[in-house]
C-alpha cells in the first residue's frame, strides 16, 4: 500500500461518470455540512513543508484518479463527469497553520471540519497543523471521490513520497512556516448552519413518535448554530470477545458495534428517553479481499445492524444478535443498488433537477430513515502512514448528518485500537461527548471482561 493505483478501467482516462453512489453523495452535500472524510495523523517532530508539498503533487500527479475534481458541465447535463485535469480555480491543496496548545489543535480540528472541499477545484485538502514539539498532519478528502479505506491509502502513498525527499529522520526542528492567515481558525467555523436544520429537526420529533421508529440519541448542551463536528480520540488496546455466545464467533467489529448500541441505549435511558428500536450504520468495503486497498473512490456500502429493548438485556445475547447480522449482510450480493441509486443512475433528468428531488426527499424522509448512529472500522492497518519515526497515532472520521450526527471512526495500528468519537455541536457538546465516550468505553469493557 504505498501507492494509490487508478480504478479498473480508469488509467489514463481524463474524464469519467460519476457512480450513483458519488453522485447521490455530492447531491447530499451542502456548504454548512460538508461531506468530508478526515484523517489525523500525529508525527514524530516537524516536517519540511517544501518537501511535503513535493510529496502531495508528486502523489496526485502519478493518479488520475487521485487528482479527480469535477468536470465543469453545464448543470443541465443529465450525467456529471469527473476530470482529472487541470481545475478553472486552483488554490493550492496544502494548507498550513500553527498550534500553541491542545485547546487551540482542539479548535483547529472542528474547524476544518466545516471547511467545504468545493468539488470543482480538488476531491484532497491536506492541513499541516506545526505545533510547539510536533506536527499533525490532517488530511481531507470529499465523500463523493473517497471513502475511508482510499483516504487511507492516499494518506500512506503521501507519507511514503515525503520520506524519500525529507529522510525517514524528518526535521530535527521547527522549520519556517508559512501561517494561514487568510482563513483563521477559532469557535466560528467557516460555514454557518444558522437555521439549517430547523425543519429536519422538527420532522424529528415527530417522526420519533411513530410505531417502529428508529431511536434518536438524546441531546446533551446542543449548540444547534454551530456547524461542524467535535471530536473525542482514544487509545486502548484491541479489545476480545469475553465468550463465544452462540452463533458465529463475533469479531472486533461486531465488539464495537455492540458496545455503541449498549452506550446508546444507557446514555437515553439516563436522559430519561426511552430507547426503541437502536439500528447503526455500518460501512462495509466492497472491493472484496483480494483488492482491499485498490481503486480510489468511494466503493462502500453500508449495512445496517438493529437491535430491540429485549436483545439488549444480555451482553452475550446482543454480541451474538450483532455478529449474526453482520456476517448475514456482508455475505449478501453487492452488486445492487438501492432505489435513489438507481434512479440516478438512469439519468431520467438533467443534474440540477435529481439534486433537487434528492435533497427534497431526504429532507422529508430522513427523520424515518436516518439510523441511530455510525460505526466505520478500517480494520488492522497492514501499512499505517508515518512521516518520520514509527507507528504513529492516526484518527479516522467520516460524515454523521443530522438527525444522526453522532458516529465512531476505528482503526488498528500495531495491536492498538484508535478511536474516534465525532459527534455534531447540534447534537452534543465537548462535555456531554466526553460522558458518552466513557460509557462507550465502558460497554467495550463489559463485552470483552476487561476495563476499557
Amino acid at each position: 500500500m504505498t501507492a494509490v493505483r487508478s480504478a479498473q478501467g480508469r488509467a489514463g482516462l481524463a474524464s469519467w461518470p460519476l457512480t450513483p453512489i458519488e453522485e447521490l453523495d455530492l447531491y447530499l452535500e451542502s456548504a454548512a455540512d460538508p461531506g468530508l472524510i478526515q484523517l489525523e495523523l500525529l508525527a514524530g517532530g516537524h516536517l519540511d513543508v517544501p518537501a511535503l508539498t513535493a510529496a502531495l503533487a508528486g502523489v496526485l500527479a502519478a493518479d488520475p484518479a487521485a487528482r479527480r475534481h469535477l468536470a465543469a458541465t453545464s448543470r443541465w447535463h443529465r450525467r456529471l463527469c469527473w476530470d482529472s485535469g487541470a481545475p478553472v480555480r486552483d488554490d493550492g491543496m496544502l494548507a498550513v497553520a500553527r498550534w500553541r496548545s491542545p485547546d487551540q489543535l482542539g479548535a483547529l480540528r472542528e474547524w476544518v471540519s466545516a471547511w467545504p472541499i468545493p468539488p470543482r477545484d480538488r476531491a484532497v485538502r491536506l492541513v499541516l497543523a506545526a505545533g510547539p514539539e510536533h506536527d499533525v498532519v490532517i488530511l481531507q478528502t470529499h465523500h463523493a471521490a473517497f471513502d475511508g479505506i482510499s483516504s487511507l491509502a492516499l494518506l500512506t502513498a503521501i507519507g511514503v513520497a515525503y520520506r524519500e525527499r525529507a529522510g525517514d529522520s524528518g526535521g530535527s526542528g521547527p522549520k519556517a512556516v508559512p501561517v494561514l492567515v487568510t482563513r483563521p481558525f477559532g469557535a466560528v467555523g467557516p460555514a454557518s448552519a444558522r437555521g439549517a436544520d430547523s425543519i429536519p429537526r422538527a420532522l424529528t420529533r415527530v417522526a420519533a413518535r411513530l410505531p417502529g421508529a428508529v431511536t434518536r440519541i438524546a441531546a446533551d448542551s446542543a449548540r444547534p448554530d454551530r456547524p461542524g463536528y467535535g471530536y473525542v480520540q482514544r487509545s486502548l488496546p484491541v479489545p476480545r470477545p469475553a465468550r463465544e455466545g452462540r452463533g458465529p464467533f463475533p469479531t472486533v467489529n461486531d465488539l464495537l458495534v455492540a458496545a455503541l448500541i449498549r452506550a446508546i441505549d444507557r446514555w437515553n435511558t439516563a436522559h430519561g428517553r426511552r430507547s426503541g428500536r437502536i439500528r447503526v450504520s455500518v460501512p462495509v468495503n466492497g472491493r472484496g479481499h483480494q483488492n482491499r486497498w485498490a481503486d480510489p473512490g468511494n466503493q462502500t456500502r453500508l449495512i445496517r445492524v438493529t437491535a430491540r429493548r429485549r436483545e439488549r438485556a444480555d451482553p452475550g445475547r446482543l454480541l451474538a444478535r450483532v455478529a449474526a447480522q453482520t456476517r448475514a449482510a456482508k455475505e449478501r450480493p453487492t452488486a445492487g443498488l438501492d432505489a435513489m441509486s438507481r434512479l440516478l443512475a438512469t439519468g431520467w433528468a438533467p443534474a440540477v433537477i435529481k439534486r433537487l428531488v434528492v435533497r427534497l426527499a431526504r429532507r422529508l424522509a430522513a427523520p424515518l430513515c436516518t439510523d441511530t448512529a455510525l460505526l466505520s472500522n478500517l480494520g488492522a492497518i497492514p501499512c499505517p502512514p508515518r512521516f518520520n519515526g514509527g507507528a504513529e497515532p492516526l484518527w479516522f472520521s467520516g460524515p454523521t448528518r443530522m438527525p444522526q450526527g453522532l458516529g465512531v471512526g476505528a482503526l488498528t495500528i500495531a495491536g492498538r485500537l484508535h478511536l474516534c468519537v465525532h459527534y455534531r455541536h447540534a447534537l452534543l457538546d465537548e462535555d456531554a461527548a466526553a460522558d458518552f465516550t466513557a460509557r462507550y468505553c465502558a460497554a467495550l469493557g463489559e463485552l470483552t471482561g476487561s476495563p476499557a
